[in-house]
């Protein structure tokens, strides 16, 4: 159970922890009223610097990000740029050591050597230490990295060729004539302390004649491993590194003094990597790989401030730089609201005046600012607005009063359709009464085209409604040009009720008649052509008729030419096309000289008028 202080201090803490929720609600309410009320430019400038802030910090995380990873990429390359250094120095000392066994191999040094065991005069002797000397300067001449080569024959006279006319010491000496007969025939690689610049081969000769493998002596190449190594890559431009190369935990070769990294362990047993060590209170980047050609690993100490101090140096101006920035931006925020809100407080209370109906203040208002941004056109506009306003009511008052009288005249002016029509049909009853078939028939195709002539409600038709037209329209003309009218209709069933512009057939008939049957005396035939293809329609006129020439194509196609009958030129039509169904569709002309001319409208795969003028109307 409880104690009673224990009761006592419960309802204590709950009371405390609500008053505390209380107080946050409170100011953050507090908080929220008073933004609301803030004036734009201060809620502006708040609400930029906000942003601005969460920016740097999402830019200080991405930068921190960004350059782990890039530092990782270095660490990675690095390695990289290491295993192909060791490569290559590999790569020369393989080519160095198929050298040592051109030489071993090589006739003329057999040949010498072998006579070298035998007893000889001076003479003999000068003649066999110049053959082999000559040959062996042969070989080093043949390679940039090889030092010197020697030869040490079984009575161990020294036969030398190169910048060392001979070795250092008979012990170095015996040590590779041992090294060399341990190996039987085959290279070895002999390695000095981490002083020495030179990296020495040793081989033995043995005499292939008779396949008696008798020893005939040691071929012994001493490789310029510093030469090599620096005419490699460098892999930090203005940064000096030390390459070193190590048998275990022997270094054999440095390009530096090897006594600042005594107190490195060499004995790292991975096959390539990275890492961060810390060498007499000098930091270095150190880059290894172990290789398989002699059981070698590789060494790059490069010191780590050389490499990454000026990447150290970018993170911190970076951010520096955007803090820079942050204080530029508000303070150019801060001016640049303040010519925002100025000129709209002004324009506000005048806005009151307005209210009010007081468009005389139009007269007394400011000039509007010369700038044209959207504070200087809603002040233009805004002073217009209230100038036009009257004018424009007047004005109005005017045009209603016009367009009465207008409208007026128009009807005095109009041709009643029914009393026309009817007078037609008197015409044709009293033809058909005497029995004039011809006169009948045209005044019926006559009545036809002149009822949907009047008729401007639809401006979209089906191809069956354009084709009854030109029906009625070519029987008209037949009556005129009887026989020299050769008119054919060639249209597939299913395009009867596609859709096309009203009037877009008949005036292409017109042009037809006009610019070949009139123009020639024997028959010409008229053919309307109405197909379906790949989702589109193709409605051709074509004729026999004499053709035209590409100027005056041309100038059909621009409407410079004056259209006779219904006055609607290809132009028109082109135009009308497009505007219904869009720029891919339109008209096109084919006309050769001699040999006719074909008109095609291009028409989008559509059917039925009434649901395409819908369609368009829901647009």
């Amino acid at each position: 159970m409880l104690s009673p202080a224990s009761r006592r201090k419960r309802p204590c803490s709950k009371r405390n922890a609500t008053e505390g929720c209380v107080a946050v609600k409170r100011l953050w309410d507090y908080l929220v009223i008073t933004f609301e009320n803030l004036k734009i430019k201060y809620k502006f400038i708040l609400f930029v610097s906000a942003i601005m802030c969460v920016f740097l910090l999402f830019t200080i995380a991405g930068l921190q990000y960004a350059f782990t990873t890039y530092d990782q990429q270095i660490y990675r390359k690095s390695s990289q740029v290491l295993s192909m250094s060791s490569d290559s120095v590999e790569k020369e000392l393989q080519r160095i050591q198929d050298i040592s066994f051109d030489i071993i191999t090589d006739s003329v040094i057999m040949r010498e050597t072998v006579h070298a065991k035998k007893e000889t005069n001076r003479y003999e002797q000068y003649g066999i230490q110049t053959a082999i000397s000559d040959r062996l300067s042969d070989y080093v001449s043949s390679e940039k990295y090889i030092h010197s080569i020697y030869l040490i024959d079984v009575t161990g006279k020294t036969y030398a060729a190169g910048n060392s006319i001979a070795l250092s010491a008979e012990e170095e000496k015996a040590r590779l004539v041992e090294m060399a007969a341990a190996r039987e025939g085959a290279n070895t690689w002999v390695t000095a302390d981490g002083s020495n610049r030179f990296l020495t081969a040793a081989r033995q000769i043995r005499s292939y004649e008779n396949l008696s493998m008798e020893n005939l002596g040691t071929i012994v190449i001493r490789v310029d491993l510093a030469k090599m190594v620096a005419a490699l890559p460098e892999e930090w431009e203005d940064t000096t590194g030390n390459m070193m190369m190590s048998t275990g935990e022997h270094v054999f070769f440095s390009e530096e003094d090897v006594a600042p990294f005594r107190s490195f362990d060499f004995s790292e047993q991975t096959k390539q990597g990275y890492s961060i060590s810390e060498l007499n209170g000098r930091r270095y980047f150190v880059t290894y790989v172990k290789t398989s050609f002699a059981n070698w690993t590789y060494w790059h100490f490069i010191p780590f401030d050389a490499v990454f101090s000026s990447i150290t140096k970018v993170k911190y101006s970076i951010i520096a730089a955007f803090i820079v920035l942050l204080l530029a931006v508000i303070a150019t925020v801060i001016h640049f609201t303040r010519k925002i809100t100025t000129p709209i407080e002004e324009l506000v209370k005048t806005m009151r005046h307005i209210q009010k109906g007081d468009f005389a203040i139009a007269e007394t208002l400011p000039p509007p600012p010369r700038h044209q941004d959207e504070i200087g056109m809603l002040h233009r506009d805004f002073t217009f607005m209230v100038q036009r306003i009257n004018e424009l009511i007047k004005e109005n008052y005017e045009k209603q009063l016009l367009v009465k009288e207008t409208e007026f005249k128009a009807l005095q002016a109009q041709i009643n359709p029914h009393f026309l029509y009817n007078t037609l049909e008197s015409v044709n009853w009293l033809a058909k009464t005497n029995k004039q078939t011809q006169i009948s028939q045209m005044v019926e195709s006559l009545a036809y085209l002149l009822r949907n002539s009047v008729n401007v409600k639809d401006d979209i038709v089906t191809i069956r409604h354009e084709i009854d037209l030109v029906s009625h329209y070519v029987t008209i003309q037949k009556y005129r040009f009887e026989e020299r009218l050769d008119f054919h209709i060639e249209v597939e069933e299913e395009v009867y009720d596609c859709c096309i512009p009203k009037l877009t057939i008949q005036p292409l008939i017109e042009n037809a008649i006009h610019y070949a049957l009139e123009k020639i005396i024997e028959p010409c035939t008229i053919t309307i052509k109405a197909y379906h293809q790949n989702g589109a329609v193709f409605v051709t006129v074509e004729d026999n008729g004499p053709g035209m020439d590409a100027q005056f194509i041309n100038k059909l196609r621009r409407g410079e030419v004056q259209t006779r009958g219904t006055g609607i030129g290809l132009k028109n039509i082109d135009e009308r096309t497009k505007l219904f169904f869009g720029e891919q569709y339109g008209l096109s002309i084919h006309s050769v000289q001699g040999s006719g001319t074909a008109v095609t409208v291009f028409l989008p795969y559509e059917k039925g008028e009434k649901q395409y003028v819908q369609s368009v109307a829901g647009r």
